[in-house]
């Protein structure tokens, strides 16, 4: 049995799960290939107005995946991960999304994840999806597989390797004297896949530039930067993202957001983002991403923000030489 899994959205989340939990089930892990021009050309063509454009990519993966006659797809209904939050309401319409734009496709095995209550709930969506395909016993063992190697890959990202390391096994290897450390934030969708991002998170770790993100900070430390907010963020990738700046601004030299233009929960978020970094005097660089943003005015916009960044320490060191 063929599952095809696409490598998109979530994937860059909870992929080492799936991967693991269908495998020992006996069933054969397709990936997509990864984001290329024809993919999201694919997804742009197909996907209905106003969809941002992670969602029209994933259309693509999806389709890729048809080429490839898989027997299933694999399109999670993810409505919330933890409780009393949800997830991108995009994400919960996504395996109706998909039967409905996607001529040929084969079946979809939608389970509804929907963590609002308990974690018991996304342990029943699987083993009931699992008793599909093999007895009650093999899909407990599946499942703890699966959440070994979740943990597994977590505990990595925290311990600071960087995620392309754990699901490419590229090397993203930094200098040991960075020339300045950099807060990127986003959803790692839009941060690792190189054809929507084009190759941000790449090209400063190219440069030199020591990149810190959210997935490598421990939920402990998230959860108490979120916390502080007034009213809590019901949003489970806005409370990572904001999180994640209350830790980093202290931290690093500067901060970049990386939005997909038209998503509503980047939009408040970011927001909030813009607010940390002028209270704490943390220069902070956003990067509106759509499938018209061109490399070329991209690439250009973080070479002046590093530049900016490196007179700015400069400044201040002078500063300090000269207050001595």
């Amino acid at each position: 049995m063929r599952i095809g899994i696409p490598r998109a959205l979530y994937y860059y989340n909870y992929s080492p799960f799936w991967i693991r939990f269908w495998e020992t089930l006996g069933c054969e892990v397709v990936l997509s290939s990864e984001s290329s021009k024809s993919i999201m050309d694919w997804g742009v063509a197909h996907a209905v107005d106003g969809t941002c454009l992670p969602v029209k990519v994933y259309y693509g993966h999806v389709y890729d995946l048809v080429t490839k006659n898989v027997d299933y797809i694999f399109v999670p209904q993810l409505i919330s991960v933890w409780k009393k939050e949800y997830i991108c309401p995009k994400f919960m319409g996504l395996p109706d999304m998909v039967r409905w734009n996607i001529p040929n496709a084969p079946p979809i095995l939608a389970p509804v994840i929907d963590g609002r209550k308990s974690g018991y709930q996304i342990f029943c969506a699987y083993i009931d999806l699992g008793r599909k395909f093999a007895p009650l016993y093999k899909v407990l063992q599946a499942y703890r597989n699966g959440l070994q190697a979740q943990h597994q890959f977590e505990e990595s990202l925290a311990q600071g390797v960087p995620l392309p390391t754990l699901l490419q096994g590229e090397k993203c290897q930094a200098s040991n004297t960075p020339r300045l450390k950099l807060g990127l934030l986003g959803h790692e969708y839009l941060i690792y896949d190189k054809m929507i991002s084009m190759g941000v998170f790449h090209y400063l770790q190219a440069h030199n530039c020591q990149v810190l993100t959210s997935e490598q900070i421990k939920t402990s430390i998230i959860f108490q930067h979120s916390s502080k907010l007034p009213k809590r963020m019901f949003w489970t990738s806005g409370r990572q993202i904001l999180g994640a700046a209350g830790h980093l601004c202290n931290q690093v030299d500067g901060l970049i957001s990386l939005v997909a233009f038209g998503c509503g929960t980047d939009s408040l978020t970011t927001d909030l983002v813009q607010r940390y970094s002028r209270r704490q005097d943390i220069p902070h660089l956003l990067l509106s991403l759509d499938e018209h943003t061109g490399e070329a005015g991209l690439i250009t916009r973080l070479e002046a923000f590093i530049d900016m960044l490196e007179r700015r320490i400069l400044s201040e060191i002078d500063s300090s030489a000269h207050g001595e």
